[in-house]
């Protein structure tokens, strides 16, 4: 099934909820029987042809997310992607470590179009993290500077890192109040938020690949009670323990970084 439509979009985050085009295309009932464990999935267009690969810990909620994606939220490549989505199909995994392992071995060997992480491998980056008048500042960069050296894909999940940090310095903050640099689908390589040294150190940790700890201070969150802004988060945590779980506990603590006390700069 397929169509147009248009429609005028506010500049708030909110005010319109346009149909998805996956829910139009398959259906809600469809992805409502999702698998819930973990596994490899496929996105395909009307032609058969192979246009992303993915994998998470939990099939239905991962594949189940891009019924939500929006303007407002993800960067136009992700809105063209969930336009063309004409075919899903899954490989079920024995485990979300197996899933990860899996996606890595079938990115190099088909190298989707739509796919930027793990098909090829590029330089690494490098986090610089200082508090200075009670702002964090922020600078991710190719030099030698900071926490580092991360994987190349690090700045795919540099925002959703930071957004996290944010929430749990501001729980009772809406995601639509948030700075609005730190809410852009590609946060800017540099940012000055209103954060202390706690959340240094949790941003720090999470950058390594060690997420627990700010996954267990996620947790600790209530949800709101917006279905949009629920979604949101929940698809935030995915991003972050997805990050977590390819480059967590086989990741070595970054070149200048102690393990138990972790230094930017």
């Amino acid at each position: 099934m397929s169509g147009n439509s248009t429609a005028s979009r506010g500049r708030q985050p909110g005010l319109f909820r346009l149909e998805n085009p996956l829910t139009m295309r398959f259906g809600a009932e469809y992805f409502a029987k999702l698998p819930r464990g973990p596994g490899v999935y496929f996105f395909s267009d009307q032609h058969a042809r192979l246009l992303y690969i993915g994998q998470s810990a939990n099939l239905r909620a991962r594949i189940g997310s891009y019924r939500h994606v929006t303007p407002e939220r993800h960067p136009r490549r992700t809105l063209r992607l969930v336009a063309r989505i004409h075919a899903i199909r899954w490989e079920d995994c024995e485990s979300a470590l197996a899933a990860i392992e899996r996606e890595r071995e079938l990115l190099l060997e088909h190298r989707p179009p739509f796919n930027r992480a793990g098909v090829w491998i590029g330089p690494p980056w490098w986090l610089s993290a200082e508090v200075e008048a009670g702002k964090l500042n922020l600078a991710l960069g190719r030099e030698q500077n900071g926490i580092g050296p991360l994987p190349p894909a690090f700045r795919h999940v540099f925002g959703s890192l930071a957004r996290c940090v944010y929430r749990v310095a501001y729980p009772e903050m809406p995601w639509y109040a948030f700075p609005c640099g730190l809410m852009r689908a590609t946060v800017p390589l540099s940012l000055r938020l209103g954060l202390g040294e706690e959340s240094r150190l949790l941003l720090a940790e999470a950058a390594c690949g060690r997420v627990e700890a700010l996954i267990r201070s996620l947790d600790e969150i209530p949800m709101p009670e917006s279905d949009q802004q629920r979604e949101f988060w929940e698809e935030e945590r995915e991003r972050v323990l997805m990050y977590g779980g390819k480059h967590g506990p086989a990741m070595d603590p970054p070149t200048g970084v102690a393990h138990s006390s972790l230094q930017a700069g």
